[in-house]
């Protein structure tokens, strides 16, 4: 949604689609509004202004044209303005609506950004040396010394979304999957921690899975 939103406010401060569309535009009242006896071709050639080698005069032409890059810029503003106050309004009713107290979900960030971090640097480790593993087994002909890694069901299961729910305190999935763990050795027995209910959670805790979402 914001991708297209920027496409828009960049295209209508730059008032040059806004330029091509309303001059070729065959409205009665905004050749009303834009026209005046000052500008005698406007209301029969004001599609030909973009254009340049016209019979129409460079100075009205260019008064003209003016005129309707400023609008076009005006309704950029606008457009940009909105989108900035519907912003504010929604992250204020957000907060306040949140069942979250504020120091809570300060601490929540800062867990979820460093299980992150943690999560990448356990992967790295433990990827290196299974491939160190494997190449050493490869190449001296010898068997892979035994190594423990989470199996597929694991890592399906701590990547399914995080699901809000006020009587319990868990931070993430994966923090929800390792304590409710009754099994260590056998991760794939483990009873599924996705939730049966639907996946609203509320808007203040977007960040819990937006590490999923970039992946």
């Amino acid at each position: 949604m914001v991708a297209p939103l920027s496409w828009i406010a960049v295209a209508l401060l730059r008032g040059v689609y806004f330029e091509c569309s309303m001059t070729g535009a065959n409205f009665t009242l905004f050749r009303s509004h834009l026209c005046s006896e000052k500008f005698p071709h406007c209301r029969t050639d004001l599609d030909k202004f973009p254009c340049e080698g016209t019979p129409v005069p460079q100075s009205e032409r260019v008064a003209v044209l003016a005129i309707i890059r400023a609008e076009s810029q005006v309704l950029g503003w606008i457009l940009i303005g909105s989108v900035m106050t519907f912003t504010f309004l929604l992250t204020c009713v957000a907060r306040c609506y949140s069942p979250i107290s504020y120091m809570q979900l300060k601490f929540w960030r800062m867990y979820t950004q460093k299980e992150s971090e943690f999560l990448d640097s356990y992967t790295a480790q433990h990827a290196e040396k299974l491939a160190k593993r494997n190449m050493t087994s490869f190449f001296e002909l010898t068997k892979p010394t035994p190594m423990n890694s989470p199996p597929r069901q694991a890592w399906e299961k701590i990547s399914s979304f995080y699901k809000f729910r006020s009587m319990d305190q868990y931070y993430s999935i994966l923090h929800k999957y390792v304590c409710t763990c009754e099994d260590l050795e056998n991760p794939v027995a483990r009873p599924s921690v996705r939730s049966e209910n639907d996946f609203s959670n509320p808007a203040a805790l977007a960040f819990v899975d937006e590490g999923k979402l970039v992946l």
